[in-house]
C-alpha cells in the first residue's frame, strides 16, 4: 500500500489551521475509504493551492495506485523532509463534519470494534456534499456548526409517552436549544413519514425526512438543509445519528428500546449512545420518548417523566389452568371477550409472538409453563435448555413429560379466533377485520381498539437472552398503549398460573418497579449497562479461539465459542472493556487478513 513518496505514515506535525485563505504550504491527513484497521491513522497528502480543503472535507486521493474517496482528519503546515502526493480533488463544497464530530466518530469506532473509516462514511450524504448558498466561506460554514461543549447528563429527558408520542415530541422540541437543527430519530421510515406530515402543520416548512428508502438527491437535499441551516426539523431512522447538524444539534430519539434502533451490521451502532455522545460535546438537549425507558437510558442519568397513575390502559389476565388441558391456543375467557368485541362492532387487535411457533411450551396436564431449573429461561420441548445448555426435565409442577406449544404462527391463531367469531370477522391489519391478528411490526399500522390480546406472554418474556424481560415489557406497553378509552376497553394477557414480574408489572401499569428489580438482576450477572459485552462471530476460520484467547489474555473474560448455523460466535465479557476493544481491533483484523469472515457485535443485544 501507498504512503506517500516516503512510504511512511506521517502524523499531524505542530499547530493546524483550517483556513480557507493562505492554502500554501498546507498538507493534510486523509483516511481512504477503505473498511481496514490499518489506514485508521490515516496517510499525508499536500494540498494544491487554492483548493478548498478543510476538516471534514470529503476528497478523493491515490492510495497505491487506486484513486479512492477519504475523509480529511486534519490539516497542518506541510513537512518539509519528505514529497508528498497531492489531493487529487474535492467531492463537494461542503465539510461533511467538523472537530466535535471527528471526535465522537473516533469513539465511535474503538466502542463498536470498527475501522474508522466505516464510521466517517455515516456523516456523509448519498451524493455530492454542497453548501446551500453558493460562495459561502466553508471555514465560515465549519465554525457555525460547533457546539460550546455545554451539554450535561442532567439535563437529559425520558418522557413516558403513548404512540405515536406526537404531543412529548412537540414538547421535546419546544424546549431543545436555539439556534441549532433539531433531529427526531424514530424507528420506520413509515413512523419518519407520519411524524413529519403532523410536524409540518405546526412547523411549515421546516422538516425534512431521510430514510434508507428514500431516492439519493432527495437524502442529499435533507443532510444538506440539517447540516446548514439551524431552523430545520429533521425526521429520520437512525441512518441519520452520525449526520452533521448545524450549532451542533439537539436531539429527540423515539422508542430507542426497539432493536431497529441498533444497527445490525459492523458497525453496529445504536443511536441511543451516539446521541448521547454527541449531546456531551455540544450544547443541545438529547430528549428521549417512549412507553418503557432501558435501563441503559436510566443508567445515563436520564430523568425519567412518567404520567401520574397508570402509564397504560387496565390490563386483566386470563389464567391458562383455568381451561382444561388441550391444543387451543386462546382461552375460554379470551374468547368471551373476543366475542363481545366484535358484536358491538369494537375493532380488537390480538398480539402474536413469532410467525412461526412461538418459543414456549405448555405441560398439557397441568397447563404450567415448561421452564428451566438453572435459569429459569422459558423453554421448548427440546432435551436442554438453549440459553445455558442445562437437561430439561419433566414438568416442574406435576413431573408430567408430555408438552404442546402455546404460541402459533398468525395464521393458526387466525384460523382458531375465525372458529368461533366468523372468517369475515377476523385477518391482517390490511384486511381492515374488526380483529386484527398481528406481530409487533404491525402494530405500527394498527389503529385505536377496544381490546388488545397478548396470547403468549410467557414466550416473550422467557425468551433466551438477558434483555427479554424487559423487551416484553416495553412491548406489551405499546400493545396496552392501543386500546382507547372506553367502557369495558382493556387489555387481556394469556399466562400461566405463576405470573412473571414481567406480568405483574403490566397489570401494575408502571415500569418503575420491574426496572428496579431487572437492574438489580443485571448488576449481578454483571450485564449491561452495569457491564460490558462484547460479541465476536467468525466464520471459515479454524484458529480463531486461539488468537482471540492468546490476544485478550486476561483483559477480559472469553466465553464460547457457541456453535451458530454457519459460524462460531464468542462472548467477551468484562466490567470495563476499554482496553480489551484496543485489543480486539488487532485480532480482529489479523483473522480478517487471513481470510476469516468476522463480525463484531459491540452491546449485543442477543446472548
Amino acid at each position: 500500500m501507498s504512503r506517500g513518496r516516503c512510504g511512511k505514515k506521517s502524523k499531524p506535525c505542530g499547530a493546524w489551521t483550517d483556513h480557507v485563505s493562505n492554502r500554501i504550504g498546507l498538507a493534510c491527513q486523509v483516511v481512504p475509504e477503505i473498511p481496514s484497521f490499518a489506514v485508521d491513522d490515516g496517510f499525508t497528502y499536500l494540498i494544491p493551492e487554492a483548493m478548498p480543503v478543510v476538516v471534514g472535507s470529503k476528497v478523493r486521493v491515490r492510495v497505491s495506485g487506486r484513486r479512492l474517496p477519504g475523509y480529511v482528519t486534519a490539516t497542518f503546515p506541510t513537512p518539509t523532509d519528505r514529497q508528498l502526493l497531492t489531493v487529487d480533488s474535492v467531492t463537494g463544497t461542503a465539510a461533511v463534519f467538523d472537530d466535535t464530530l471527528l471526535d465522537v466518530c473516533r469513539w465511535a469506532a474503538i466502542h463498536y470494534v470498527a475501522p474508522l473509516s466505516t464510521v466517517l462514511r455515516r456523516t456523509s450524504p448519498p451524493n455530492a456534499p454542497r453548501l446551500l448558498a453558493p460562495g459561502v466561506d466553508v471555514t465560515t460554514q465549519g465554525k457555525q456548526l460547533v457546539g460550546n461543549g455545554t451539554g450535561t447528563v442532567s439535563d437529559i429527558t425520558y418522557t413516558v409517552s403513548a404512540a405515536p408520542h406526537h404531543e412529548a415530541i412537540v414538547d421535546a422540541l419546544t424546549h431543545a436549544g436555539e439556534g441549532m437543527t433539531r433531529a427526531v430519530v424514530v424507528p420506520s421510515a413509515v413512523e419518519v413519514h407520519a411524524l413529519a406530515r403532523y410536524l409540518e402543520r405546526r412547523y411549515p416548512h421546516q422538516v425534512w425526512t431521510a430514510t434508507s428508502s428514500m431516492a439519493a438527491k432527495d437524502v442529499t437535499a435533507a443532510w444538506t438543509a440539517a447540516s446548514q441551516d439551524p431552523s430545520t426539523i429533521l425526521v429520520g431512522t437512525r441512518e441519520v445519528a452520525l449526520w452533521r447538524l448545524a450549532g451542533g444539534g439537539s436531539w429527540v430519539i423515539v422508542e430507542e428500546g426497539r432493536r431497529v434502533m441498533k444497527s445490525p451490521s459492523t458497525p453496529t451502532l445504536h443511536v441511543r449512545e451516539i446521541a448521547a455522545r454527541r449531546h456531551r460535546g455540544g450544547r443541545g438537549s438529547l430528549a428521549l420518548v417512549g412507553p418503557v425507558p432501558t435501563l441503559e437510558a436510566v443508567a445515563m442519568g436520564a430523568q425519567v417523566n412518567r404520567p401520574p397513575g397508570r402509564s397504560w390502559p387496565v390490563v386483566e389476565v386470563s389464567d391458562r389452568s383455568e381451561d382444561p388441558p388441550g391444543p387451543a391456543l386462546v382461552t375460554r375467557r379470551t374468547k368471551q371477550a373476543l366475542s363481545m368485541m366484535a358484536r358491538s362492532r369494537t375493532p380488537s387487535f390480538v398480539l402474536v409472538t413469532a410467525r412461526g411457533y412461538a418459543p414456549a411450551f405448555l405441560c398439557t396436564s397441568c397447563s404450567g409453563v415448561r421452564r428451566c431449573e438453572v435459569c429459569e429461561a422459558v423453554a421448548t420441548d427440546a432435551t436442554a435448555c438453549r440459553r445455558c445448555g442445562a437437561t430439561l426435565g419433566p414438568c416442574r409442577n406435576c413431573g408430567r413429560q408430555r408438552f404442546a406449544p402455546i404460541g402459533a404462527g398468525i395464521g393458526r391463531v387466525v384460523s382458531e379466533i375465525a372458529s368461533f367469531a366468523g372468517d369475515g370477522v377476523v385477518g391482517s391489519v390490511k384486511d381492515d377485520a374488526l380483529i386484527t391478528v398481528g406481530s409487533e411490526r404491525d402494530l405500527i399500522d394498527c389503529g385505536p381498539v377496544g381490546l388488545a390480546v397478548v396470547i403468549d406472554a410467557d414466550g416473550m418474556a422467557g425468551a433466551p437472552h438477558y434483555r427479554a424481560g424487559e423487551d416484553a415489557l416495553r412491548l406489551m406497553a405499546r400493545t396496552a398503549q392501543k386500546v382507547s378509552r372506553g367502557v369495558g376497553h382493556r387489555m387481556m394477557v394469556q399466562t400461566g398460573p405463576n405470573a412473571s414480574r414481567v406480568v405483574k408489572a403490566l397489570v401494575a401499569g408502571r415500569s418503575d418497579r420491574f426496572l428496579a428489580e431487572e437492574a438489580a438482576t443485571r448488576k449481578a450477572a454483571g450485564f449491561p449497562p452495569y457491564g460490558e459485552l462484547i460479541a465476536v462471530e467468525v466464520a471459515q476460520h479454524e484458529g480463531a479461539d486461539k488468537v482471540l484467547r492468546e490476544s485478550l489474555g486476561d483483559t477480559a473474560t472469553v466465553l464460547g465459542p457457541a456453535p451458530m448455523q454457519d459460524r462460531d460466535r464468542w462472548l467477551i465479557q468484562g466490567e470495563h472493556l476499554d482496553t480489551a476493544r484496543i485489543v480486539l481491533r488487532t485480532a480482529v483484523g489479523l483473522l480478517r487478513a487471513r481470510g476469516a469472515k468476522v463480525r463484531v457485535d459491540a452491546d449485543p443485544i442477543d446472548l
